[in-house]
């Protein structure tokens, strides 16, 4: 156990936006003795605790809280358990236990990184929240990437920072996410390639797969991201060069992942953007009946060395409920219920949920 009090201050003030002198201007001292502090130099004095709490927004308990190192693997499984809690409908338990979990760990970037996607998801398997709940959800998110963005620390603030202007641009805020994107490096080189023969060098060939295949993985995911962007209907591709896209996407995806159910869904999407509902309604079908493949499958000849994670039967499940119910409110036309395939489709998926429950 350790003394994190220099760390939990400099975590504290930046979530709050303050810089060292503001918080020292707050407390009526020097702004070297905030440095002091948040480097573990020197310690504040004791009459200054409670002051020092209130300005930060917090409790001496949690200020001079002495707490283990929170590892990667602890802090996915305490996020993990929570995940579990919101997937059987009791989000607000689960929402109050993250709560209180960022509130114990506050200098912890990473958890508070990790923790905003959870609410990203929140949304996903919780279709039955409340419109305030979910506006609350989008509130905490961005507090969280914020925080983590002023922290400053390498691993996190830039993807943080592109997360946020995510968010600008879906409000119209175009002057924040302009400005937070004009933030980020420009990408001049990659140094993938260095840090593998600087593996290879000490001997690491293990680490130096490893290294090459994640990076693989990377840029597979990007360029699929990419070619999905194209057949966004805002950029208007005529229906031939749309599905000529589509293929192509299913083509690329075949050379790294065994199944993915991203092209399956274009392919339906496009079909219905081009008014073909039986060609729709036919990929529809198998769509639904596939749905127990797993979402991503690697190629293990090209990725033999990354760690896939089987999807829990309690997430398919809960994809399952929510693809199920999409389908009802969006297929209500005399195309799909005149259509039998479409229909035993539907029972079938709906029998599936049934057995799991």
């Amino acid at each position: 156990m350790e003394l994190k009090l220099g760390a939990n201050i400099a975590a504290l003030r930046k979530a709050k936006g303050m810089t060292q002198e503001q918080l020292a201007a707050a407390l009526g001292i020097s702004s070297p003795a905030v440095s002091k502090w948040e480097t573990n130099s020197s310690y504040p004095d004791i009459t200054l605790l409670c002051p020092l709490a209130r300005v930060l927004d917090t409790n001496v308990d949690m200020l001079l809280n002495y707490e283990k190192i929170l590892s990667s693997d602890v802090i996915e499984q305490k996020l993990n358990e929570i995940l579990s809690v919101a997937r059987v409908g009791r989000y607000q338990e689960a929402g109050n236990t993250l709560a209180n979990l960022l509130h114990q760990y506050p200098a912890s970037v990473e958890l508070k990184y990790e923790a905003a996607g959870i609410f990203t998801v929140f949304e996903a398997v919780c279709p039955d929240a409340t419109r305030e709940e979910k506006k609350n959800w989008k509130m905490q998110k961005k507090e969280l990437l914020y925080a983590v963005y002023k922290s400053g620390v390498t691993e996190y603030w830039q993807p943080a920072a592109t997360a946020l202007a995510a968010m600008a641009v879906l409000e119209n805020d175009l002057e924040e996410a302009e400005r937070l994107l004009g933030e980020l490096p420009e990408l001049t080189s990659d140094p993938t390639i260095i840090r593998m023969e600087l593996y290879l060098r000490r001997g690491e060939r293990r680490r130096a797969v490893e290294l090459i295949q994640n990076r693989l993985l990377q840029l597979a995911r990007q360029i699929q991201t990419c070619m999905t962007c194209l057949l966004d209907e805002k950029l208007e591709p005529d229906a031939e060069r749309a599905l000529e896209i589509g293929e192509l996407s299913r083509q690329f995806e075949s050379l790294f992942f065994n199944r993915t159910q991203l092209s399956d869904a274009l392919k339906i999407d496009l079909y219905r953007r081009i008014g073909k509902p039986a060609e729709m309604i036919e990929n529809l079908c198998w769509y639904l009946e596939t749905l127990e493949v797993p979402m991503q499958s690697l190629n293990r000849t090209l990725f033999s060395a990354i760690e896939i994670k089987p999807e829990s039967s309690e997430e398919l499940k809960k994809l399952q409920q929510i693809i199920y119910m999409t389908m009802q409110k969006a297929c209500k036309s005399d195309d799909y219920k005149n259509s039998p395939a479409f229909c035993e489709a539907m029972k079938k998926l709906k029998d599936s949920l049934s057995e799991r429950k």
